[in-house]
């Protein structure tokens, strides 16, 4: 029994049995545990057999106990999985086309072109099919570059110059 014990400690499961070990882990456990409750209550009913029953019923949960351990420090990865360098651009891609058609529809035309440059280089299938299918995204594109007066805040005009004869007459 010791053995059998030793070597479930000791041998590690795949990700694939990691699951199904947690499981028996937790039923052998719990089972342990009810053998200890059932031994203990009925001490003056087992005699003889009550050593033999919570010695039992100690090793199950111990047993049940260190297989839950096992296959948990085999797959502890709970949760979302890691986000792949790619999905992480394509998601880029996907928010930067989603502010380039509210930059489009607000105006912005040089902003969107910045975006542009971006998406295509994140994700090329989103620039191509999302992106470039956009009608308002297009007309900033298409629409010739402002020059760069236009995007400063406007200049107010400067006064008129005073006129020479103006200033001679009395």
């Amino acid at each position: 029994m010791r053995g059998l014990v030793l070597t479930l400690a000791l041998a590690s499961c795949t990700h694939a049995q990691a699951p199904k070990a947690r499981l028996a882990g937790e039923i052998l456990s719990i089972a342990g545990v009810a053998g200890l409750v059932v031994g203990a209550l009925t001490t003056k009913y087992s005699g003889d057999h009550l050593a033999e029953i919570m010695g039992t019923s100690s090793v199950a949960s111990a047993l049940g106990i260190t297989l839950f351990a096992v296959g948990d420090l085999t797959d502890p990865m709970r949760g979302p999985k890691p986000e792949t360098e790619t999905e992480k651009f394509r998601r880029w891609a996907k928010i930067l086309t989603e502010r380039a058609g509210g930059a489009a529809r607000d105006g912005r035309c040089p902003r969107v072109r910045r975006l542009e440059k971006r998406v295509n280089l994140y994700n090329r299938e989103i620039h191509d099919f999302v992106f470039m299918k956009d009608l308002e995204i297009l007309k900033c594109l298409e629409a010739p570059p402002a020059a760069p007066d236009q995007d400063a805040a406007p200049q107010p005009e400067p006064p008129p110059e005073p006129d020479p004869a103006a200033a001679e007459q009395p």
